[in-house]
């Protein structure tokens, strides 16, 4: 895997849709690929974002939007009993049944995301995930402020409420948690969340 430190310019920093699509050009064209990218929004202003991504390919291709300010091999070696820091934005969410009450193709209630908005909640969830992989020794949770987006081609907009989880946390199955890096905690990975960074306290 890759770490890479990007700088989107322009309208593009203020739209998180628009920032995965700018991300998707760093890498060499290849019809077949999905995405295989992680990334989270860290310093913004209304002239350019700081990004942090996480990729199994390396990027290869800055443009005018966005450019690779630094990138670097990231081997990821976990044990038993290691205690590590770590830092999550998330969008910590329920299943529902939608209070239309419409049905899916199987004639099944149709479910609808509604995010957990409180701490209790957001703490259970975030345990919830990490059962497998990890414990937690500390945690602190903060909201973070809203993401507004907007899908061009499709004309709709809508809003995520992430939250970010920091803390400690103490090894228990190293390739669970190394498959929670790889592929991310979480939904709305492609507006900038579930990117699960770790580092030695």
């Amino acid at each position: 895997m890759y770490l890479s430190k990007i700088v989107i310019c322009g309208a593009a920093c203020r739209n998180p849709y628009e920032i995965h699509r700018a991300l998707w050009k760093l890498f060499p064209e290849d019809a077949e690929a999905n995405r295989d990218f992680l990334f989270r929004v860290g310093q913004a202003d209304r002239d350019c974002a700081e990004i942090l991504m996480q990729s199994v390919r390396e990027p290869e291709i800055s443009s005018p939007a966005a450019q690779i300010l630094a990138c670097r091999e990231y081997p990821l070696s976990l044990n038993v009993g290691q205690r590590l820091r770590f830092m999550l934005v998330a969008n910590p969410v329920k299943m529902i049944n939608d209070e239309g009450g419409r049905k899916n193709s199987e004639g099944e209630p149709k479910k609808c995301r509604v995010p957990l908005v409180r701490e209790e909640d957001q703490r259970s969830w975030i345990e919830r995930k990490l059962q497998n992989a990890a414990s937690l020794e500390n945690l602190v949770i903060n909201p973070v402020f809203p993401l507004r987006f907007r899908k061009s081609r499709e004309d709709r907009v809508g809003k995520i409420q992430p939250v970010s989880f920091q803390g400690v946390l103490s090894v228990k199955e190293p390739d669970a948690l190394s498959e929670l890096v790889r592929t991310g905690i979480g939904p709305a990975k492609a507006f900038g969340c579930g990117l699960l960074s770790l580092g030695r306290g």
